[in-house]
């Protein structure tokens, strides 16, 4: 069984359990349905609560051998959402956040909106609040002393429709709540994220982007442009990196995943709430909990998703909390999630199968 890194020693009680599933054999086939357009990936697959196969394919470089592994890291783009969703429900489960109070109460700029969301507005995508444009991801260039100062412009423009009414998906939102989690504890959202998530969780090779990292273990992107593969123009996510600005690995997320399934990061009840769903009136259907990506349920089993796309990276996350079943999947090709989602569907399948 191939496993490298931290979790190798984890992953060995599945060799049975990958014998008699299948699951390795069908794992590395729906990987090579795309593997000739990505330079590198890494999949992982959490089973029952444990690592049960974790594997690198292909290459970090373009013009010469450096093997992907599950500790490669690569950009997590919109993936870093559901971390910041788990920082500001412990906040929550410390009773020094309410998901139904007004967020302007824990964010001072807010009182500049023209309209009054909540914390779980913003959660949810249904604030009202435009998502990021192209032009600020490429333009904004600095790091702002902090996330309240990264918002002074878009709070004066006024909200896309009274909050609760629909679903707008924003990155401009989950920048909120940075600002939301730093003005509460009185400490950078990098900061808290290390101590109160990254830390328990033993997501070591999990940090936090700047236009420079640049790691031996580090993945840059990849973009194809007319006919041939060119590296990727890198954006600096530092003025929403609550939405955007984590670097991380298909083990780590692996270990993120089974700590929420192990209640380390979040009391019952505050996961529970993650994951429950309030449908805006104007949506035919629900999209979002608050954190995560609602998908259909099968098999007996509710999935929750988020994935992430940008410059130089395409980041995905599947977990199934009934079954203790995850998907983690990181690709150095740029904006590619239709692409690998089969891998995504195949992956989980074979894992919900054993």
């Amino acid at each position: 069984m191939r496993v490298s890194g931290l979790l190798g020693i984890t992953a060995l009680w599945t060799a049975s359990l990958l014998a008699q599933s299948g699951l390795q054999s069908r794992v590395d086939a729906a990987v090579q349905t795309v593997r000739a357009q990505i330079p590198g990936l890494a999949v992982a697959v959490v089973v029952d609560g444990r690592v049960a196969y974790a594997q690198g394919y292909g290459t970090s470089s373009l013009t010469e051998p450096k093997p992907i592994t599950p500790d490669t890291q690569f950009r997590l783009a919109s993936l870093s959402k559901p971390v910041t969703a788990v920082a500001v429900m412990q906040l929550v489960a410390q009773g020094r956040v309410d998901l139904d109070r007004p967020a302007n109460q824990y964010c001072a700029p807010l009182t500049a909106l023209n309209d009054v969301p909540t914390v779980r507005h913003f959660l949810m995508h249904q604030s009202g609040m435009r998502h990021t444009s192209d032009a600020e991801d490429e333009n904004i260039k600095v790091a702002p002393p902090n996330l309240a100062a990264s918002l002074a412009g878009i709070v004066q423009e006024k909200l896309k429709f009274a909050p609760s009414q629909k679903t707008l998906y924003t990155s401009w939102g989950y920048t909120v709540l940075g600002c939301v989690i730093e003005s509460v504890s009185g400490r950078s959202y990098a900061a808290f994220v290390q101590d109160h998530i990254l830390t328990p969780a033993a997501m070591r090779n999990t940090t936090f982007a700047t236009p420079e990292y640049a790691a031996p273990t580090f993945s840059p992107g990849f973009r194809m442009r007319g006919g041939k593969m060119q590296p990727s123009v890198v954006v600096d996510t530092r003025f929403k990196s609550p939405s955007s600005g984590l670097i991380s690995t298909v083990n780590d997320l692996s270990l993120f995943a089974i700590a929420l399934f192990e209640r380390t990061l979040l009391p019952d009840a505050q996961f529970q709430e993650m994951l429950s769903t309030r449908k805006a009136p104007g949506d035919e259907r629900q999209m979002f909990t608050a954190g995560w990506t609602l998908g259909r349920a099968d098999v007996g089993a509710a999935r929750f998703n988020y994935n992430g796309s940008m410059e130089g990276t395409t980041a995905y996350l599947v977990i199934v909390p009934e079954r203790r079943v995850a998907v983690a999947l990181l690709a150095n090709r740029e904006r590619y999630v239709p692409e690998v989602t089969p891998v995504m569907a195949e992956a989980l399948a074979a894992a919900l199968a054993r």
